[in-house]
């Protein structure tokens, strides 16, 4: 494996937890539609009856919620696969992968976290990728 394709490998966690914070947020909006609306009342019938709004509203939040399920699941056995490689690198090159990958950081965050340069952060994280690649 090249480091490109260790690059490759590893892309899909942000990708996915981007996804997944995208479905988070549509989700959070819709409750809070949905959490606005009311039932209509008809005085003829003298019973409430449900808003189809509302309805549609949640049958679009169970629809979000299994999706988000099933990404968050997809997602965990993908990041175990790959800590299971990241895990027999050295340890200092294997923070930086965690960070940039695992917790979403910029390699400028990451620099800031290891309290190191922006420059030395980068040339560790190539060495990382390097050694990723190097396991099958």
């Amino acid at each position: 494996m090249t480091r490109n394709e260790a690059k490759k490998e590893l892309k899909p966690i942000k990708e996915m937890d981007a996804d997944i914070r995208s479905i988070e947020l549509e989700l959070e909006r819709l409750m809070a539609v949905a959490t606005k609306m009311t039932t209509n009342y008809d005085p003829i019938n003298v019973s409430s009856t449900p808003n189809n709004k509302l309805e549609e509203a949640v049958m679009k939040m169970e629809e979000y919620r299994s999706r988000l399920s099933k990404m968050v699941l997809k997602s965990l056995d993908y990041r175990n696969k790959c800590l299971n490689k990241i895990e027999k690198i050295d340890p200092s090159l294997r923070k930086v992968l965690i960070l940039y990958y695992f917790q979403n950081k910029t390699l400028e965050q990451t620099a800031e976290v290891l309290e190191k340069s922006p420059r030395y952060t980068y040339t560790k994280y190539l060495d990382a990728l390097d050694e990723y690649a190097k396991i099958f």
